[in-house]
């Protein structure tokens, strides 16, 4: 058995050498680590090559020009010949032995999907993020019961699947018979697509909670640029991309009861972020909201939300769904300021 790990890499020389270090560490045969040399302007395909003379698990892939992560992703499982693919951020890491770990589990089980936890590291401090299941093997009706609901969303007392492509391990012949990838139209979402189409082809899943991987926080990421730069029209079609894409997949009751309460969600984190804005009044954020916000879609979006949701996602579907935003605004923008 061949598990490759799929790693594309931009301007990240500083980081690059921690992520192959800990790659190197790990000691199966069976590992294969896949670099993309994503047309990175600084020292990135250099410090690969040193490490690729190193250890011959090592294998560059080299781009001229920059095709963007998601179009290199897609590039690597369409080159790498091996049995399962993960996949690493380039300023992340992994734990010691973790891959290791991970690759007998495979083996043991024959799972067509390994899914575990992971630690995410801000200023040097790790944390656990678990897994929103028991851990198991889940088979047939199983995975589709289980495994795949939370996938489209949260559940009461039930937390999404979040879609990090890197906390998983992916059985690569699913991608191959299905015509799989990553889709780079809904980023920063492409991963949680991908999760549900990948779970809907999966016969057997493995749960696990030993942590193999370091997501390191990133100032400097995709998604932290995003949230920084807010841009709520822009947000808002990303948005209604990403519950049409969802939607059109959700073929039972608790899928969109689950993608209901996700949109839920997110429209508040986009609310949130509009109230962030100290230089204007509610009433005018409520105004720019409404020039944009397709408020027949708010209400599409959240008719399936759990009837039994905390207080607070009750009232936020409450003021969204009647056009009271300058009301949502306002009680944002009080518990703020009380949180200093």
């Amino acid at each position: 058995m061949k598990v490759s790990i799929i790693t594309t890499i931009y301007k990240a020389e500083k980081d690059l050498p921690r992520l192959l270090d800990s790659m190197m560490a790990q000691k199966s045969p069976e590992l294969e680590f896949f670099l993309i040399d994503n047309g990175s302007p600084d020292r990135c395909g250099e410090i690969c090559r040193e490490y690729a003379q190193k250890d011959s698990r090592f294998k560059v892939f080299t781009l001229k020009n920059n095709i963007g992560y998601i179009c290199a992703r897609n590039l690597g499982i369409q080159e790498v010949d091996a049995d399962y693919i993960g996949f690493c951020d380039s300023d992340d890491y992994l734990e010691p032995v973790g891959y290791d770990y991970a690759v007998d589990k495979i083996k043991k089980t024959q799972c067509d999907l390994y899914i575990t936890a992971y630690n995410t590291v801000s200023d040097g401090n790790k944390v656990v993020c678990e897994i929103p299941y028991d851990v198991g093997v889940y088979s047939g009706k199983q995975v589709m019961n289980k495994i795949l609901p939370q996938a489209f969303g949260p559940l009461p007392r039930k937390a999404v699947l979040h879609g990090f492509a890197w906390k998983q391990i992916f059985r690569r012949k699913i991608f191959l018979d299905n015509g799989l990838n990553f889709k780079s139209k809904i980023q920063p979402y492409e991963d949680q697509i991908l999760n549900i189409e990948f779970i809907n082809h999966c016969e057997l899943i493995c749960i696990d909670d030993v942590v193999i991987y370091n997501y390191v926080v990133n100032n400097d990421s995709i998604t932290a640029k995003l949230a920084a730069n807010f841009d709520g029209q822009k947000e808002w079609n990303r948005l209604v991309l990403f519950y049409s894409e969802k939607k059109c997949r959700a073929t039972t009751d608790i899928q969109k009861e689950a993608l209901s309460n996700q949109m839920n969600t997110f429209l508040y984190s986009l609310f949130l972020c509009a109230a962030k804005f100290k230089e204007s009044t509610a009433m005018q954020l409520a105004k720019e909201l409404d020039r944009y916000l397709d408020r027949a879609m708010i209400i599409q979006m959240l008719e399936n939300t759990s009837k039994n949701n905390s207080l607070r996602e009750k009232i936020v579907k409450w003021c969204l769904s009647h056009h009271e935003y300058r009301v949502l605004l306002t009680a944002m923008r009080l518990g703020l300021r009380l949180r200093g």
